[in-house]
């Protein structure tokens, strides 16, 4: 079986972020809150392949379901 090449691309909806922080505790070089209010901010929205295990255990842990990925080829 071939190698899925496609790169990850992570979105965010700040507006329906709740600013549980687990995204961060998941994978801070990609996900950080904003100061003012704790709502979700990308640090990167295209991560490292190696990033890609927290980045989905990141969208599993969102109790708003703010975050989601896309894949691009």
């Amino acid at each position: 079986m071939a190698k899925d090449t496609r790169k990850m691309v992570v979105k965010v909806n700040q507006n329906v972020c709740v600013g549980g922080g687990l995204c961060v505790l998941s994978e801070p070089e990609v996900f950080d809150q904003r100061e003012e209010d704790g709502v979700v901010a990308l640090r990167t929205a295209y991560p490292d392949p190696s990033q890609y295990d927290a980045v989905l255990s990141a969208i599993r842990k969102c109790p708003s379901r703010a975050i989601s990925v896309e894949y691009e080829d």
